[in-house]
């Protein structure tokens, strides 16, 4: 699903990687692993086509990433930044932005209630929740979206154990969910089929 063939990624005082080769497969779960600074975040924002490697080539689902196929690609993918500042307040105001339908909405209320943050949703401020719940209510918006790959950064960085055995239930209770991550949390790390160290 997921095929990377010699990424090559630097910023001028940053060397992310060189020659990187890796694929997901449909269904995998992926998390790349290593110190803060080594450029974790960054991948990620690679597959979206946030940013550009000097050399290399991604393919996602069978279209190689470039201008022509981003919109495409974009489409099947669902992307969850470390730090969410959303310019809205509130679960609805979230499911406004995202423009989400009757159907999405729907979806996006029980998976709240999976990561139990329900009563944290529909008006609430995000100001009188902690971190971790709007955490979970932004993962919940994500999911409800029912894309076929799932780009997570730092998940689990506001979660306490309970939180994260949540997470952990709501995923896999989705079939055929492609999960490319970075993590340093060691619970995290062993759900994933697979790490990359950087």
């Amino acid at each position: 699903m997921i095929k990377c063939e010699k990424i090559n990624l630097s910023f001028p005082k940053q060397f992310i990687c060189k020659d990187l080769s890796f694929e997901v497969f449909a269904g995998e779960s992926i998390c790349f692993s290593g110190p803060s600074g080594k450029g974790k975040s960054s991948l990620l924002k690679v597959l979206m086509g946030f940013i550009t490697p000097q050399s290399g080539n991604i393919q996602i689902d069978g279209l190689e990433l470039n201008s022509d196929t981003i919109a495409a690609i974009r489409n099947k993918m669902i992307w969850l930044p470390q730090n969410s500042n959303l310019p809205v307040d509130s679960a609805n105001e979230l499911s406004d932005l995202l423009q989400m339908n009757a159907k999405q909405v729907e979806r996006f209320q029980q998976f709240q209630d999976q990561l139990g943050v329900r009563e944290c949703g529909d008006d609430k401020s995000f100001a009188e929740i902690s971190g971790g719940q709007k955490q979970r209510i932004v993962l919940a918006a994500c999911l409800s979206l029912d894309r076929s790959i799932i780009l997570l950064d730092e998940p689990v960085s506001a979660l306490d154990d309970y939180s994260i055995d949540l997470l952990f239930a709501t995923l896999n209770s989705l079939p055929n969910k492609t999960i490319v991550s970075t993590s340093h949390n060691k619970k995290w790390i062993d759900y994933c089929n697979r790490t990359i160290e950087l």
